[in-house]
């Protein structure tokens, strides 16, 4: 799998890291501990701060959360 993908101008990084790595604007799918307990889906807003877009909801792979941000990204689009 990839560790980068855009849809419709915007960013999307798939890491097993920190959140606090990606660029201001940019959506990440982050792994939650090493993808084991899921997979979070978050955004960099303008000024560094991250926003959980899934709340309490997690992803068991990484595709399901790339696609529900793509889907995400076109409802904010």
């Amino acid at each position: 799998m990839k560790r980068y993908y855009a849809h419709q101008g915007k960013d999307i990084f798939i890491n097993s890291g920190s959140a606090k790595e990606l660029a201001p604007g940019s959506f990440g799918v982050c792994a939650i501990g090493g993808g084991a307990e899921g997979w979070a889906v978050v955004h960099v807003g303008p000024d560094g701060d991250v926003a959980d877009l899934g709340g309490e909801y997690y992803f068991a792979s990484p595709e399901e959360a790339l696609d529900f941000t793509r889907e995400l990204i076109e409802l904010l689009g």
